[in-house]
């Protein structure tokens, strides 16, 4: 790997991933850049373009190198890691790593290899942006990743949703992820890296034809490459024009309000929602599963063409859906109901909770009290917590506290996980039955959740050697009837 010394080299290429990067604003407002390489081509080449880029102050944005090690190929995948810090050495950039356990995820969850690795990379990859100040994370998909990305999910069947396949821009785990090499194909880069002198690393699971996208890679699109040589740039072009009809199908449903919005329930105007197209439909429908915990993947497109006919007729309708929500078309308006027990045993409105009084939320009694170590031995006070007791550092905590329910999105930093994580992902890889989720809730101060109670607390508002002041509390469960 040469040091960076061939500026002359490149230069078409260069300037062809600087055009897309500035006609998507895909850096703009970001200072901090978290580069995710893997080892391979793309990565490789993402790291050496945007580089460049920057050395030659065509883009003013700080580089850190971000790499995941999946821990799925022994020697081999600690080479990868090797590999991707010496090449962040010689750019003289910082470099982080973390590593996973895919396969004991994939084991623990029932997933796939390839989901488990792909969930894993993505908090992986987001922890890092996050530890290291970076508003976003830049990945190496390019044109030919596109096309592939097309083709499978149109032979799993997809909507204007999937057909969109990898956009330019995302947020993904609360962190933007930009693409900056989605317009170059496969063998741009890497006749990129021969020209510039850069080497890079080969992963041999690639070539298997076990994973279904490897077989579109090297059997499909040959294939139809052989018919029509600029197909991938095609297929990219569609997925673009998905992208930007996405758009616009997204901002006329913004346009369209519910009519009336409960703890269980949410309506459209029935008149309203069929003057809509199809594609505004689909979205408002996606809107309300989601609002009311269900998930999309439950529902077909079967489903959605027959509460769409029926509510283009006169008739009225009651339907229930796969996880037991409920639709029902009436006269004036189209109702989304979730099933009784998804209803949460907390108020919808947040309970302000005062430090040195009692207070009731749900079907607990929460107490906070200061209390002060000063002058007593930090470990013995740790060893003798009392049950039903969480200590905080109460210098860590800003502002008032208030207890609420867990809002979709919610991400809070689990206590000695090392990063960030969203809410629902800590409960299913916790393991915690669906009924035991609803009597979780959220305290939270006015920037961070400090507690997800009564489970685990969060690691930035956590006791030290250096904690002269514990904000103690009590979270008692009671029946609800007493």
């Amino acid at each position: 790997m040469p040091p960076y010394d061939t500026a002359s080299k490149g230069g078409a290429f260069e300037d062809k991933a600087a055009q897309w990067i500035a006609s998507h604003c895909l850096l703009d407002g970001i200072s901090g850049l978290l580069l995710a390489v893997s080892g391979g081509a793309d990565s490789v080449a993402l790291a050496a373009v945007l580089h460049r880029l920057v050395a030659a102050g065509r883009l003013n944005v700080r580089l850190v190198v971000g790499h995941v090690n999946h821990t799925l190929r022994g020697d081999a995948s600690n080479g990868d890691e090797a590999f991707v810090r010496a090449m962040a050495e010689r750019l003289s950039l910082p470099c982080v790593c973390r590593r996973v356990d895919v396969r004991g995820s994939a084991q623990k969850q029932k997933l796939s290899i390839e989901t488990a690795a792909r969930s894993l990379r993505l908090d992986a990859l987001a922890a890092l942006a996050n530890e290291s100040n970076c508003q976003a994370v830049a990945t190496g998909h390019q044109t030919d990743d596109q096309a592939e990305t097309v083709v499978h999910r149109l032979m799993r069947g997809t909507a204007l949703s999937g057909l969109c396949g990898i956009r330019p821009m995302t947020v993904l785990n609360g962190r933007r992820f930009v693409r900056p090499l989605l317009t170059v194909r496969r063998a741009e880069i890497e006749a990129y890296l021969r020209d510039c002198g850069w080497v890079w690393r080969d992963d041999a699971t690639n070539r298997s034809y076990a994973f279904t996208r490897n077989r579109i890679r090297h059997r499909l699109l040959p294939a139809l490459h052989k018919q029509s040589p600029d197909v991938a740039a095609r297929l990219r072009r569609l997925a673009e024009c998905g992208h930007w009809a996405r758009l616009r199908v997204e901002s006329t449903a913004d346009l369209v309000k519910p009519v009336d919005r409960s703890e269980h329930t949410l309506s459209y105007s029935r008149s309203e929602f069929i003057r809509q197209s199809p594609w505004v439909q689909v979205e408002l429908i996606g809107r309300a599963i989601c609002a009311l915990g269900g998930r999309l993947r439950d529902v077909t497109s079967r489903h959605y063409r027959e509460l769409m006919a029926k509510a283009a007729r006169a008739d009225s309708a009651k339907i229930t859906w796969p996880g037991r929500l409920a639709v029902s078309v009436e006269a004036d308006r189209l109702t989304f109901s979730a099933p009784i027990e998804r209803l949460s045993v907390f108020p919808s409105e947040p309970v302000a909770v005062s430090i040195g009084t009692v207070a009731d939320f749900g079907p607990y009694t929460i107490r906070i009290n200061y209390v002060d170590i000063k002058g007593k031995d930090f470990f013995d006070y740790l060893a003798n917590k009392p049950p039903c007791t969480e200590w905080l550092d109460a210098e860590r905590i800003e502002g008032p506290l208030v207890a609420r329910q867990i809002r979709p999105g919610d991400r809070f930093w689990p206590l000695g996980l090392g990063h960030e994580k969203k809410v629902a992902r800590f409960l299913q890889d916790s393991q915690i039955l669906k009924p035991q989720r609803q009597s979780v809730f959220v305290l939270a101060d006015t920037k961070k959740i400090i507690y997800l109670a009564p489970l685990r607390l969060d690691e930035r508002a956590k006791v030290s050697k250096r904690t002269k002041k514990i904000l103690k509390i009590n979270i008692f469960y009671r029946d609800k009837d007493a």
